[in-house]
Formats: structure tokens, C-alpha cells, sequence
């Protein structure tokens, strides 16, 4: 019983002479961090008016100069298929077989057809001649004549009846050899030996595409087309800027593209018109079908840039800190063009050359307080030192 109290005062004891020695070294460390308070170090850029070109951005489509769907003009089954996907062909080379035997014997009749309407007319016209004879003598009358006559025109127009059924039956027989219209590359084939196809089938046989000269296609707003043309209805689309291709895997297209037509209908779903740009394709790198993105350049003159990551958006609104010759952040709202580079907004209000913004920093700071500004490349240098003293830390406490 007595032992138990000793024990507990000689530790109280004991851990308030290590409390008085720690004391001081806490004291010690309080003091010099309060010493290394003061204003943040952050960069501070001068806004200056310029003339700027930016990049618009509107995904597109890609077409061929000639993109020929392929389907037949006559029904039958695929008896043979010439060609492979992606293979080259020439406008008139066969692509597709059909079964022609009902075709051919379609001819046939129609040949036998003919023949006997130049029989019968052959006929008409020696009862005409001879019946000119007996009109000529009294021996028959005008009426009989001319019933004679009715009969060789009939024979006449039967003849133009049977050639005409002979050059139709002629011509069906030649679609069983489907050709290609156009020269290009060969799309997806759809049908192959042995499928019935027919003019209302759902799917082309295939698809040719001529893709030497590349169409692609994009929209603009009614707004937007009427910066584009300066509000000039009659401007030559050829006259418009030239305009760059992004393609799917985000590399730019070496060829610069010309607008070559503007749609004069506007879409009422969409409120959009349609542009047609020229790209030079001799390498076939665009295909048919593709997607991409177009790049149409705008020149803004005396604009204000500041960079997208200096801004601060609530509500749908975008701020940023303006940081006055004392160095105090004062919160300030702008408003910027919808149009951007992805990396800066150009502003339309709020800013004018000559005022300082913190570039950076921004989520660290509050309205109304005070920093040291640093020019950003002070302040990369800054930052780029502390890495390293960082790293040389890390390696030391390693070994």
C-alpha cells in the first residue's frame, strides 16, 4: 500500500523535468518560424494589349471528291466478285458478276421479237405498194388503200416497239456486270457470292471513293460566319483564310485546306450552315469517312490574354486576383471571348493593359491580402531551387 503513491510521484516527477527540458526547444522553434512569417513570394504578370491569332476549333467530317455508292440496277444473285476491299479501280472496271441467264434469254426473245416485226413490215409494205397499183387501175378503193396503208404503219411501229424491247433487254444484260462509276479505293463490300441483291436492297454492294482531293466538311453559327465573312453575304469563299486539319490521333495535317463552298440554306434544327474545304490528298492519308477537327485562325487586335490557369470560375463566372503597387489582392470578375487557344482566354472586359494579375498561387490566397510579386521567371527560378534542395534532402535521408 505504501509503495503505490512513491511510485506515482517518482513518474509525475519524472515527466515534468522532461517536459522543462523540451521547453525551451519548442520555445526556441516557435520563434524562428514566427521570424520566417511574412508576405507569400508569387508571380505577378503586367497585362499588355496585342495582336493575337487564335485557333477556332469545329469537328468535321471527311469526304471523297467522289464518293459513289455501288448497287445494282438489276436483281440476281452475286455469281463473282472482282475486287477486295481497299483496292484500286478504275471508273469502268467490273466489280461485281450477276447471274445473267434470264437476262440473256431476255435478249434472245427480244431478237426473235424484232425479227418478226421487220417480217410483218416487210409484208405491210409489198401489200402497200401492190394496193397503190390497184388504186392506180380502179380495181380497189381509197378506203381499202388506205386500211392498207394503217397496216404498214402499224408494222413500222411495231418494228420501233421491238428495237426498243431489245435495247432494254440488251442494256439489263450489261448490269449484270456491275462497273464502277468512278475511280477510287474500294470500301466495305457487303454482299458476297451467292447473296440476292436487287436495286432495293438496304446495303450498296460497296462504296467507291475517290479521295485525291479530300472534302471536309463543318459548321459554323449564324454569329460565327458572320465574323468569318465580316457580314459580307456576296464574299468569295475562296477568299476566306486558309484552315488547317487536326486529325483523330491529334496530329495536324501538313496540307492547308482552302474553303471552296458555303452552304446557302441555314439548318432550322440546328441553326448552323455548312462549309466545304479542299484538301490535296496524293497520299491517300485521308480516307472517306474519317473525323477531324478543323482549325480556322482569328485574328484579334489589341486584345488582352491571360493565361487559363490564373483564372478562378464560380457561378459560372470567371475572376481573377489584380494585384495592386502595394501588393494586395483585390478578387476581380471578367469576361472573356468564347473562343479560345485551350491555353489562355482572351478578355473583353474587366482587365486593361497595365494591370498585374497573380498568375499563380490563386487557391492559396484570399481577397484583400498582401503579397511580395515576383516576375514568373523569378519565381520558376525559385521554385525550380526548391526541387532540387528538396531531392538533395530526399537522397541525404536515404544514405
Amino acid at each position: 500500500m505504501t509503495h503505490r503513491p512513491l511510485s506515482i510521484t517518482t513518474l509525475s516527477l519524472l515527466l515534468l523535468t522532461a517536459g522543462l527540458t523540451l521547453l525551451p526547444s519548442c520555445s526556441s522553434q516557435s520563434t524562428q518560424q514566427g521570424q520566417h512569417q511574412g508576405p507569400q513570394e508569387l508571380p505577378v504578370r503586367t497585362l499588355a494589349a496585342g495582336d493575337f491569332s487564335t485557333d477556332n476549333t469545329y469537328p468535321a467530317v471527311i469526304r471523297g471528291e467522289d464518293d459513289a455508292e455501288i448497287r445494282p440496277k438489276v436483281s440476281g444473285f452475286i455469281t463473282k466478285v472482282f475486287v477486295t476491299e481497299g483496292q484500286s479501280v478504275n471508273a469502268g472496271q467490273p466489280l461485281f458478276q450477276l447471274d445473267d441467264v434470264t437476262y440473256r434469254a431476255a435478249v434472245s426473245q427480244a431478237t426473235a421479237s424484232l425479227s418478226a416485226a421487220r417480217a410483218a413490215l416487210a409484208t405491210a409494205q409489198l401489200n402497200q405498194r401492190n394496193s397503190r397499183d390497184l388504186l392506180a387501175k380502179n380495181i380497189i378503193s381509197s378506203s381499202n388503200y388506205e386500211e392498207v396503208t394503217n397496216a404498214l404503219h402499224s408494222a413500222e411501229a411495231q418494228v420501233t416497239v421491238a428495237q426498243a424491247a431489245l435495247v432494254s433487254a440488251r442494256e439489263s444484260l450489261s448490269f449484270c456486270t456491275v462497273t464502277s462509276p468512278v475511280s477510287g479505293l474500294v470500301g466495305v463490300i457487303n454482299y458476297r457470292v451467292g447473296n440476292l441483291v436487287s436495286p432495293q436492297s438496304p446495303s450498296p454492294l460497296t462504296q467507291v471513293s475517290n479521295t485525291r482531293q479530300a472534302f471536309v466538311y463543318f459548321s459554323l453559327s449564324e454569329r460565327d460566319l458572320q465574323q468569318l465573312t465580316g457580314g459580307n453575304v456576296s464574299v468569295s469563299a475562296q477568299s476566306l483564310p486558309k484552315v488547317r486539319l487536326r486529325l483523330s490521333d491529334g496530329s495536324e495535317y501538313p496540307e492547308e485546306g482552302t474553303i471552296q463552298g458555303i452552304s446557302g440554306v441555314v439548318d432550322k434544327t440546328t441553326g448552323a450552315v455548312t462549309l466545304r474545304v479542299d484538301f490535296p490528298n496524293a497520299a491517300g492519308r485521308l480516307r472517306s469517312g474519317a473525323t477531324g477537327t478543323i482549325l480556322l485562325p482569328t485574328e484579334t487586335r489589341g486584345a488582352i490574354l491571360v493565361p487559363q490557369t490564373a483564372t478562378i470560375e464560380m457561378l459560372h463566372k470567371k475572376f481573377v486576383y489584380t494585384v495592386d503597387q502595394a501588393g494586395k489582392l483585390t478578387f476581380t470578375e471578367i469576361t472573356v471571348s468564347p473562343v479560345d487557344d485551350g491555353q489562355n482566354y482572351t478578355v473583353t472586359s474587366g482587365l486593361k493593359a497595365g494591370d498585374r494579375i497573380l498568375v499563380a498561387g490563386t487557391t492559396g490566397v484570399k481577397e484583400g491580402e498582401v503579397i511580395k510579386p515576383l516576375t514568373e521567371e523569378a519565381y520558376a527560378a525559385q521554385q525550380a531551387a526548391i526541387r532540387q534542395q528538396m531531392m538533395g534532402q530526399g537522397a541525404a535521408d536515404q544514405h
